[in-house]
């Protein structure tokens, strides 16, 4: 009779339950909940957390939560995990087999743990899309919601940075480049540096070319004009003014000054 006695008005067991509410006065993840089955549709009662050690989860209103009681006491409800109905799991879950395990809050947060045999992955995500992804081989994808990306390439060995203007920087065993949208690149790979562009300027007190360059630049334009009047000057004479016996050779662009390389 004793034990008879004691089980009597106790309710053992797992029971389907919807959050009326979570904001805790006290903050320890209690919330209100709805029990059907053990107070009909109208009473919500309080129920503490069954928390996994470390881990601080509460459910929003509107979730469906399994409920138990403390010895069965109904006075004593404890909500003690949740469960999804059909179309509401996360989308990054829906696998099979489930070998995708995803945490995922309200606004759209998700922590990704997939542990797929060849393509286990985590990832992390921000409900605008920003996300860090590690892949099977240890590589690491960092991107932004506008597209900015860095993708540190563990198999091999190479990192890029990429804007979200399309701008690039790689690096890797042979060198380093550097890209713009347009297409202007400074390469360097090994002990030479290749700049490519349209138009390349280099602005600076003093501009050297040549381990221990000291002799000055000739400037091409200044020197046709010196060329020009050496090649046409005359000397007075007692037989009238002299001149060369033959039309001079003019400088040429292209030619004799480059065209392409331009001085101060």
């Amino acid at each position: 009779m004793n034990a008879i006695h004691r089980h009597a008005e106790r309710w053992y067991g797992k029971y389907s339950g919807t959050v009326t509410g979570n904001e805790d006065p006290d903050k320890q993840g209690c919330i209100l909940v709805n029990v059907p089955a053990i107070f009909g549709t109208e009473l919500a009662v309080n129920a503490r957390p069954c928390f996994p050690y470390g881990h601080f989860f509460v459910p929003p209103v509107g979730a469906k939560v399994w409920v138990e009681f403390e010895g069965g006491d109904p006075e004593f409800a404890i909500w003690v995990g949740t469960w999804y109905p059909k179309t509401a799991t996360p989308e990054e879950s829906r696998v099979t087999p489930p070998d995708n395990r995803v945490i995922q809050t309200v606004s759209g947060h998700t922590i990704e743990l997939n542990d797929t045999d060849g393509a286990a992955k985590v990832v992390i995500r921000h409900k605008d899309n920003s996300f860090l992804a590690i892949d099977d081989k240890g590589s690491v994808v960092v991107s932004n919601k506008s597209g900015s990306t860095l993708y540190l390439n563990a198999d091999k060995g190479e990192a890029s940075l990429m804007s979200e203007q399309g701008h690039v920087l790689a690096m890797n065993a042979d060198g380093v480049v550097l890209m713009n949208k347009d297409g202007a690149s400074l390469d360097l790979t090994g002990d030479t540096v290749r700049i490519t562009a349209a138009n390349i300027l280099l602005e600076g007190t003093t501009v050297s070319v040549g381990s221990g360059a000291s002799e000055p630049t000739l400037l091409a334009k200044q020197f046709d004009i010196l060329w020009k009047q050496f090649m046409f000057h005359t000397h007075p004479s007692a037989m009238g003014p002299t001149g060369p016996a033959t039309p001079p050779a003019m400088l040429v662009p292209q030619q004799h000054f480059s065209a392409s390389v331009l001085v101060k």
